[in-house]
């Protein structure tokens, strides 16, 4: 009779406390393969993914009857988020960003009753959309709590703050926070600004983005451009969370890759970790691609002459920032060389008249992830439910004017649902019990 081997006691022991590894596609991809329904030219049905967020709105009161105003990409995968806040706090007005708005979204959202407005431009968005939420503001009977993504209301809080109703804004990004802080330099702010933008959690979301936009990048080039990114010359423009992602997936798919950061502390970061930086003239003048990651305006008129000849530039920050088209306009002919596809990316060539030499846009400059929804699944359940517990805190707390940073105890409630309801590992009965679940007290068990 063969004898038992400890490590036959340590495989059986494994095996009894954890869930074997899956074979083949998770379940819950094959129920969505097997019965998923038309969803936006889609054949898999993408709701039901945002388990925490359903759990916290669940456990989540509305004592007061707080109502919303959500501003946000309207894209399939934003649908189940705005249908959970309104079981709470009921959405009276939802507003597409204009870059990353899908038609049928709107359509399909407008039919389950929202009311929802498309601006005309992000012109409109920055100087006069607070005053359609001043007009909603006039009218409700309900306080109002605001979620947005971008800083568009960043120069009219003082206005805003006229309306007693009024609780504050949840701020997702760091161009929005930006905005808010070069507008409280200027002015103190009228309302409280909850932001989520540099919290532990929000970089997880972040450090995947530049993976989809290198993502969403290489799919133009091979079905528009019968191009690959193997092998070419790709400059990376900011080298913060988003960078990091965008550089490490370049790198990933045989890119040569150079950096700059105008941090001389962040280049050097970049150089340990295998990323050789160059002077931005010199990473312009040798890129064949790109990307702008800086969240900021990055390529001025003033780089333009370095721009290598037939480069192609695409954005993974908000809004059209990272380049200065209306600058480039001025001294450019722009041509419209988008291929006749029904669901083509925007490209754009630009010569400069007085050298001759070209490249061209994609997208118009803005993020070039919004072609491809770019986050779905357990990382879009940390986003949302990100957003609603800081939602909630407005909500529920009167906070006084200013910018207020998400607390790391919020994150934590959002970070133990999140493992339980979405790793697998912390979901079976046996990790319940893990110190994990029980941080930060679990810092000082003996």
């Amino acid at each position: 009779m063969a004898m038992k081997s400890k490590t036959d006691d340590l495989m059986i022991s494994d095996s009894h406390r954890f869930p074997s590894r899956r074979k083949g596609l998770p379940s819950s991809l094959v129920s969505n393969i097997e019965s998923g329904t038309d969803f936006v030219e889609k054949s898999v049905d993408i709701t039901g993914q945002l388990k925490v967020l359903r759990e916290l709105v669940s456990e989540t009161t509305n004592a007061d009857q707080t109502h919303s105003i959500i501003l946000q990409h309207i894209l399939p995968t934003t649908v189940e988020f705005i249908d959970q806040v309104n079981m709470v706090y009921p959405v009276d007005l939802v507003i597409a960003i204009v870059y990353s708005a899908d038609a049928k979204t709107v359509e399909l959202l407008k039919s389950k009753g929202y009311k929802v407005f498309v601006p005309p431009s992000i012109d409109y968005m920055l100087n006069s959309l607070w005053k359609d939420v001043a007009a909603l503001l006039q009218k409700t009977a309900h306080p109002i709590v605001l979620q947005e993504v971008g800083g568009y209301f960043a120069e009219w809080t003082g206005q805003l703050a006229e309306y007693s109703a009024f609780k504050g804004c949840v701020e997702d990004t760091k161009n929005g926070l930006w905005r808010y802080q070069a507008a409280a330099a200027k002015k103190p702010l009228g309302v409280p600004v909850l932001s989520m933008a540099d919290s532990a959690l929000k970089r997880v979301e972040d450090s995947l983005i530049g993976d989809a936009c290198v993502y969403s990048l290489e799919k133009v080039m091979r079905s528009q451009l019968a191009s690959i990114i193997d092998g070419l010359r790709c400059g990376v423009v900011g080298w913060g969370n988003i960078g990091k992602s965008a550089a490490a997936a370049f790198k990933g798919r045989n890119a040569i890759v150079g950096i700059y950061d105008i941090n001389p502390v962040v280049n050097m970061l970049a150089f340990g970790r295998g990323f050789y930086p160059l002077p931005l003239s010199q990473l312009l003048s040798e890129s064949d691609i790109i990307m702008g990651c800086s969240g900021r305006r990055s390529i001025r008129v003033a780089d333009l002459n370095d721009i290598k000849d037939g480069a192609i530039l695409c954005s993974a920050s908000s809004k059209n920032i990272e380049f200065d088209l209306d600058g480039f306009a001025q001294l450019c002919e722009i041509t419209d060389v988008t291929p006749t596809l029904g669901s083509a990316c925007p490209i754009e060539k630009y010569v400069v008249r007085d050298t001759g030499k070209s490249f061209f846009i994609l997208d118009h400059g803005t993020p070039i992830d919004f072609l491809d929804m770019p986050l779905q699944g357990a990382i879009l359940d940390c986003t949302c439910s990100e957003l609603f517990v800081c939602m909630c805190e407005l909500a529920s707390h009167r906070r006084q004017p200013g910018i207020i940073e998400l607390t790391d105890d919020l994150q934590v409630v959002v970070a133990k649902k999140w493992l339980r309801l979405q790793a697998e590992s912390f979901s079976v009965p046996a990790a319940s019990k893990d110190k994990t679940f029980y941080f930060p007290e679990s810092w000082n068990w003996t």
